[in-house]
């Protein structure tokens, strides 16, 4: 999935509408005329379903990262469908599992990215009329990582598009961003828990920024360097790290995602092994992401290494 998307991070696109169905019921003659027809019932029947219709809002995790979601479910005869632009923003993706019962709604979707699948499955149940709200919990899982999540989706008609909380330029680096880490120490990966600044200038009119990192880690003041570039027609991002220590780190990053961005290292070699990083970067606004790492060896699970917080300054 891609994230999509614990988009994941806060990004999302247009999507391709499911419509609902239902068939206009003719009146039947009246009994007598004291006892006339129930009225015809319109084309828009489907709308009386507490459950069927295009759902928007937001989808939460633990730490308060939301990201907007758009959840549709189409009836028709009695069968529900439905799917969700929650995991890509370039396309809706149809619901694995749909299930109703009455107000209650347990959805599953799935999609794949370079971290492997990506799942989504939630609890929800449908409340109100107008204008009537759906909330419930769930799980976001990108590969080996699990997120807690809540929706708190209202029915809206098609119209009403949510805009992208932040949009996939290279501009959106550039600029100071002050930064807390907290993590273990794991060379060649991480120093540990570290605090600082990083600073990106964009590289002409290109879409590359450049970045300068000045920190501190175990009271000792140190410097990186690194370069961010961006693919505009497919939203895919290269990352070159130099650390204080020499070690580069070279990845390739996925900002399709309204989750966020979803990056591996390529194998870093020391002491006989080989290590690799991952990385899944919320994009929770224009002046914030968070950042959650994990780390591998030699081809084995990952497992996690630390987060950070980044927030730009003006």
């Amino acid at each position: 999935m891609h994230f999509r998307s614990f988009l994941v991070a806060g990004l999302l696109g247009t999507s391709v509408v499911v419509p609902g169905f239902s068939r206009t019921q003719q009146a039947s003659p009246p009994a007598s005329p004291a006892s006339p027809a129930p009225p015809a019932q319109s084309g828009r029947g489907a709308a009386a379903d507490p459950v069927a219709g295009n759902w928007r809002g937001t989808l939460t995790s633990a730490p308060g990262v939301t990201s907007p979601i758009i959840l549709t479910i189409a009836k028709r005869n009695e069968t529900y469908t439905g799917s969700t632009s929650g995991l890509t923003a370039t396309a809706e993706i149809p619901l694995k599992t749909l299930t109703v019962a009455g107000t209650h709604v347990t959805i599953e979707a799935a999609s794949e990215s370079r971290l492997g699948d990506v799942t989504l499955t939630g609890e929800l149940a449908a409340e109100g009329a107008a204008p009537a709200t759906m909330t419930g919990a769930g799980t976001l899982t990108i590969g080996g990582q699990h997120f807690d999540v809540t929706f708190a989706l209202q029915r809206r008609p098609r119209a009403e598009v949510i805009q992208p909380q932040v949009e996939q330029k290279i501009d959106y680096f550039a600029g100071r961003w002050t930064f807390e880490y907290v993590g273990a120490e794991y060379p060649p990966l991480s120093t540990g828990s570290r605090t600082g600044a990083v600073t990106f200038t964009k590289v002409g009119k290109s879409n590359f920024v450049a970045g300068k990192v000045d920190g501190e880690v175990a009271d000792k003041a140190y410097s990186e360097s690194l370069s961010i570039g961006l693919d505009p027609d497919t939203n895919m991002l290269v990352f070159h790290e130099r650390h204080a220590d020499g070690t580069e780190l070279v990845s390739v990053g996925n900002w399709r995602s309204p989750i966020g961005i979803s990056f591996v290292t390529s194998p870093v070699p020391a002491g006989g092994k080989l290590y690799q990083l991952r990385r899944f970067i919320n994009v929770t606004s224009p002046v914030a992401f968070e950042v959650t790492e994990e780390f591998s060896i030699d081809g084995g699970p990952f497992r996690r290494l630390g987060n950070a917080h980044f927030t730009k300054t003006p």
